[in-house]
């Protein structure tokens, strides 16, 4: 009878966790058009990737990272992360997976929203020999988003960053930054 006690309880332990997904746990989700890479056996069937954040960056974290790109500049960005830790992933063509190192939101006068995210490392175009270089050994994707919640997002490939006191740092041109986001959705499943 003893033995049957420890094999319910990790049953039980099994049938309780087996049914959440990563997703559940998201703070905010955007999803996305998939980019025209080659179909992948790993991407989603529904054609789109998403961005998962679990948690949004602070108004501290927002400042030390200004700080650190006018101080040191935008090469040292990554630094200024430190014991952060893990915000959020970006769910890429093949597989791929970016973790977010910074991610902030910013909603303007006209009631549309900015969406700044810092990825671990340069976003990698695979499936294109064109792809512009970036010198940082990390990724900004800067998205604009309409008020209902669609838009697009550009990427600091080809771009230079800056800092910025809104949002912590951004793609110094938007309009020449390669748009590789597009169709992006605001998935209002997220909790604010």
């Amino acid at each position: 009878m003893r033995a049957h006690v420890p094999i319910g309880l990790a049953l039980l332990t099994m049938l309780a966790v087996a049914p959440m997904s990563a997703d559940m746990f998201a703070a905010d989700r955007f999803t996305f058009a998939r980019p025209a890479a080659p179909e992948s056996t790993v991407d989603p069937k529904s054609g789109r990737l998403s961005v998962d954040i679990d948690r949004w960056s602070t108004a501290a974290e927002r400042d030390h990272l200004v700080a650190t790109i006018t101080e040191r500049g935008p090469e040292k960005l990554l630094d200024a992360f430190g014991e952060v830790g893990r915000l959020g992933t970006l769910y890429w063509p093949g597989g791929l997976e970016y973790t977010i190192e910074y991610a902030w939101r910013t909603q303007r006068p006209d009631g549309s929203t900015d969406v700044v995210l810092v990825v671990d490392r340069p976003l990698w175009m695979w499936w294109s020999s064109s792809a512009p270089s970036t010198p940082y050994p990390f990724a900004v994707v800067q998205m604009r988003l309409a008020k209902d919640g669609a838009g697009d997002g550009r990427v600091s490939l080809g771009v230079p960053v800056a800092a910025d006191k809104t949002l912590g740092v951004v793609l110094t041109d938007f309009a020449k930054a390669p748009l590789v986001l597009a169709d992006v959705r605001h998935d209002q499943r997220g909790t604010h």
